[in-house]
């Protein structure tokens, strides 16, 4: 693929240089460089006739002159109008060429021109699309509205051809027209040249990647050209370069573009791009594509940085496999030196992997890691990681089953395995045995390999003669090693006297069912004999021994000890030995075989690995979780129970029994002030009749803050009618919250009672908000209102009737303090003279009064009057006296006149101000002073004419008052300083 771009590339740079060596000839010589005429010079000159009187309107001008020699744009065209010609009448200046000889001829392009002069020059600036004229093309003209342009013959303007259009033609075999001669016609064409298009974003430089694919656009062209008419016509051509061999140029986009089955090679990589228009104007610009490399990335060691082997390890293994991307081939080495390890290509694969080498020397007491510094390279950039290899120390091997010790009669004669062992190693690594003492020292006892794996027997060979009396116990010390570390332990084979009790009925097998079991269940009846017919004894061990449910009876008796309902075990090996006092004969194994095993449900969805979060007041019945259990036995039916710690959870959460959904309580609400803890721990089992499964639900009780709440709900005050501020008795509000810690508001409104009374917002204590007297007409003596209690977020209300108490707190009152009454001396006795009246502001009980004279108050003439004189008089109080004891007093006047003739009798009007004698005398006393001073200030003002002169304090006397005469009449006009009151203190 590289050798066919290459040898295309070749080709492609041999053709554009030829082809690029002919445009560069042709286009100097066909481009138009100056601005210039083509056609007859001077028009006037050829104002001689014109095509007015035949039938001619198409001329073709076909003399060297009238013949386009460059490419450029015709800006404008000259005529000579004939005289025959009208204004405003249209003629097509046309520009004729033929590709071919003996071909027709193609019109190139046409303008229109209007005449404007009779009989003049005419020119027409053309401000539309020009006409591009080419080397060869020639001028004609088309007079379709009527004979415009002038001619003149004999002027050695050569040849022309003229004919008659009967409409526009763009093509037209002007050959067969026949060649007219020596004659010029007044027209001539003025040429400017093109302008060469440019690169408007060249020179420049773009960076890609050398990951780029084919086809990726790297850069777009752009060009420009100030000839409108290039639009569309201008040619982009690329030179020759290695570049080319990367990159190409889609000249319909002007995109340059990575071409396909190429490999990117890092560097700068130059095109040269030529625009080109018609006229083959033209500008050349660099572009510089600048291929930066992508180092290699390792990407595997972002996953996977690190291993672990054995320090056993001596085999060349495969540890980690580098996966590295890159566009470039890469090759990846070990740069870390001295380690067991090496970097190299896998087998079958491209990438690269970090090996163990073989025969590698590990040991983990030396070191027990290495870090491997690794590289990989694109031969342009590297790129480098770390892999860490940590060594795992050889764990020793374990011997499993020893010490032990096996029971071998004295008369055997037949090679005995006395007992296979097995061995673990951690690393699995196959270790070795051997017999490292015997005690006593014999070589009867050797030990082999087993069929298994790290499995070996300990074997008495054939006819050891064993004697009992002799030597009774063996001690084998046994030692493993799995090449590095090692274990030992010790085996004993204990002799036994000749005549042991026998077996009848083991080694067997037998079975039982793990349905309806029960403890003491007989399972099986071993038989034994015994030559001497002693006491024998039974023993046995599982094999598996954990919680083994068998045992023996003395009587030979294998009966259950245990139910072995939902047993998961399939078999036990029992194995059974019987005693006799003197030897032990054993083991004899009995197989027994547990059928109708049960598999136990599983409850899969528990524990969570949080606790469940159920808050405080939920609804009755709130369904919070749902048990899921896997049983295999598919038929069965399962019942669920759960029992909570602490113990009172269950009265607050239930379990539907037969589908395993926990909810809360149906009757009993969750309070988390209530409850004895606020995390439970509920054991949920699930049970298929057989067997159960219990794992643990936790569920956390979340506090939620609840309203306040009167246990009381209505409340009663009394208060006695008195002063704002008066605090009324503690209402002692019985409201309970559950939220311990809640602080507590009150209020209260009392309905259109307003502003009669306050709470106190933390006690709810009750005082007056202003003055309450309910002697007040319209005050009401009973209000009712209602308090609330808020904890910030939720209230409470209750209602709260408040009584007023009338109390004794007014004092009688008369309607006069003095009461006078005139008897004549001889007044009745008993009799009725007046009558004092008394008032109470207290309503009710307490503003009924009690007079010290009558109960309705009237006075009455209880002594003769006689002991006093005519003239005279005497005094006496009288009180009215309240239901509260409240005393008010008034003093009763009796006044006995001096004339006898008439008795006067006063009715309870109280004496005016002037009837009193002592009255009138203070005030006249009284008024005389008064006048006194009020006049004389006014006569001292008017004797000093409003003047005075500071005297001074006695002692201190400087001048003395003066009369007005005493001064000039102009110093008393002009200067005299005239007296004030405020002002004489202030001369001091």
């Amino acid at each position: 693929m590289q050798l066919d771009i290459q040898i295309r590339t070749m080709m492609n740079l041999k053709f554009y240089f030829i082809l690029t060596l002919v445009i560069s000839l042709h286009s100097v010589k066909s481009q138009c460089a100056s601005e210039h005429d083509i056609g007859e010079p001077k028009t006037e000159d050829l104002d001689k006739d014109d095509y007015s009187k035949g039938t001619v309107n198409a001329v073709l001008n076909l003399k060297d002159q009238y013949q386009f020699k460059c490419c450029g744009f015709i800006k404008a065209w000259e005529i000579f109008v004939s005289k025959d010609s009208t204004t405003g009448r249209n003629v097509k200046a046309q520009v004729w060429y033929q590709e071919d000889a003996g071909n027709d001829w193609t019109l190139r392009g046409e303008n229109t021109i209007q005449v404007t002069n009779v009989k003049k020059i005419n020119v027409e600036d053309i401000s539309g699309t020009r006409i591009r004229p080419l080397l060869g093309d020639y001028i004609g003209f088309y007079e379709f509205e009527g004979s415009v342009i002038t001619y003149k013959d004999n002027n050695k303007n050569g040849q022309y051809k003229a004919t008659t259009f009967t409409s526009d033609e763009t093509t037209f075999d002007w050959d067969t027209v026949a060649v007219g001669d020596e004659r010029g016609h007044a027209i001539h064409a003025t040429v400017t040249p093109s302008i060469s298009p440019t690169f408007t974003n060249l020179d420049d430089t773009v960076a890609i990647s050398n990951n780029e694919v084919a086809g990726t656009v790297v850069f777009t062209l752009a060009t420009s050209d100030s000839d409108p008419e290039d639009a569309g016509l201008l040619t982009v051509a690329t030179s020759t370069g290695s570049a080319l061999n990367f990159f190409e140029l889609d000249l319909i986009t002007l995109e340059v573009k990575i071409r396909s089955g190429v490999s990117l090679v890092p560097g700068d990589h130059l095109l040269e791009f030529t625009v080109r228009d018609p006229c083959l104007k033209s500008s050349t610009n660099i572009l510089t594509i600048r291929v930066e490399n992508d180092p290699p990335v390792i990407t595997s060691l972002a996953t996977s940085s690190s291993t672990t082997i054995s320090e056993d390890s001596k085999l060349e293994t495969l540890l980690h496999t580098l996966i590295v991307t890159d566009k470039q081939p890469t090759n990846c080495s070990l740069v870390s030196t001295g380690v067991p390890f090496v970097i190299k290509r896998i087998s079958g694969s491209t990438n690269y992997g970090i090996f163990l080498s073989t025969g590698a020397a590990l040991d983990y007491g030396k070191q027990n890691a290495y870090v491997l510094d690794l590289s990989c390279t694109d031969n342009y950039d590297d790129t480098t990681g770390i892999y860490t290899v940590y060594l795992l120390q050889n764990e020793p091997p374990s011997i499993n089953g020893l010490p032990r010790a096996t029971d071998i009669q004295e008369d055997v004669f037949v090679e005995t395995t006395l007992y296979t062992f097995s061995v673990t190693d951690p690393e699995n690594t196959a270790v070795t045995c051997s017999v490292t003492a015997i005690i006593p020292n014999t070589n009867i006892i050797f030990m082999k390999p087993s069929t298994n794996f790290n499995e070996f027997d300990i074997i008495l060979q054939s006819n050891p003669s064993l004697r009992y009396d002799l030597v009774r116990t063996y001690r084998i010390d046994i030692q493993c090693s799995d090449g590095r570390r090692s274990d030992s332990n010790v085996f004993f084979m204990n002799v036994l006297r000749n005549k042991p009790t026998v077996f009848s009925n083991l080694q067997n097998i037998t079975s039982v069912s793990s349905i309806a079991t029960y403890i003491g269940q007989k399972v099986f009846d071993v038989d034994i004999s015994d030559p001497e017919n002693d006491q024998v004894e039974f023993s046995m061990f599982c094999v598996p021994s954990t919680n083994c449910p068998f045992e023996i009876y003395h009587s030979g008796e294998i009966v259950l000890k245990r139910t072995i309902e939902g047993e998961f075990i399939p078999a036990y090996d029992l194995y059974v030995h019987v005693s006799d006092g003197k030897s032990k004969t054993g083991p004899r194994s009995l197989t027994v075989h547990v059928l109708d095993i049960n598999y136990v449900p599983v409850i899969k969805n528990l524990p969570l690995p949080s606790a469940l979060v159920v808050s405080e007041n939920s609804a009755l019945g709130l369904s919070i979780f749902q048990v899921s259990i896997q049983d295999n036995d598919g038929a069965d039916t399962h019942t669920y129970t759960m029992t909570s710690s602490p113990s009172d959870g269950v009265l607050y959460f239930d379990i539907n029994s037969a589908n395993g959904l926990v909810s809360t309580s149906t009757s009993s609400n969750i309070n988390y002030e209530g409850v004895s803890a606020t995390y439970f721990t509920f054991t949920i089992t699930v049970t298929d009749t057989k067997d159960s499964a219990s794992k643990n639900l936790s569920i956390s009780i979340a506090n939620q803050n609840e309203a306040p709440v009167f246990t009381k709900r209505a409340y009663a005050l009394s208060v006695d009618e008195g002063v704002a501020g008066t605090t009324l008795a503690d209402p002692s509000y019985l409201y309970q919250d559950e939220d311990n810690g809640d602080t507590h508001k009150f209020s209260m409104t009392c309905a259109s009672n307003v502003g009669y009374f306050s709470i106190a917002p933390a006690t709810g204590f009750i005082s007056l908000a202003t003055d309450i007297d309910v002697d007040a007409t319209g005050s009401a003596t009973s209000f009712t209102c209602t308090v609330t209690v808020s904890d910030g977020s939720f209230t409470d209300s209750v209602s709260l009737t408040i009584t007023v108490n009338n109390i004794n707190d007014n004092t009688p009152r008369f309607s006069n303090n003095l009461f006078t009454y005139y008897l004549d001396i001889n007044y009745p006795l008993n009799s009725v003279f007046g009558s004092t009246v008394a008032t109470d502001a207290d309503t009710g009980d307490f503003g009924t009064e009690t007079f010290g004279i009558q109960a309705n108050g009237d006075l009455y003439l209880k002594t003769s009057l006689t002991s006093y004189g005519y003239g005279s008089s005497t005094s006496f109080i009288v009180q009215a006296t309240d239901t509260g004891s409240l005393q008010g007093t008034a003093k009763v006047l009796i006044v006995i006149p001096q004339t006898t003739t008439t008795t006067t009798t006063t009715t309870d009007r109280p004496i005016t101000f002037w009837e009193y004698s002592a009255n009138p005398a203070w005030v006249i006393v009284a008024g005389i002073l008064g006048s006194i001073i009020m006049v004389l200030p006014c006569y001292m003002c008017y004797k000093n004419r409003c003047s005075c002169t500071w005297r001074g304090r006695p002692g201190d006397y400087r001048d003395r008052i003066q009369e007005p005469a005493e001064n000039s009449n102009t110093h008393y006009n002009n200067t005299r300083s005239y007296w004030k009151a405020w002002k004489w203190y202030e001369q001091q």
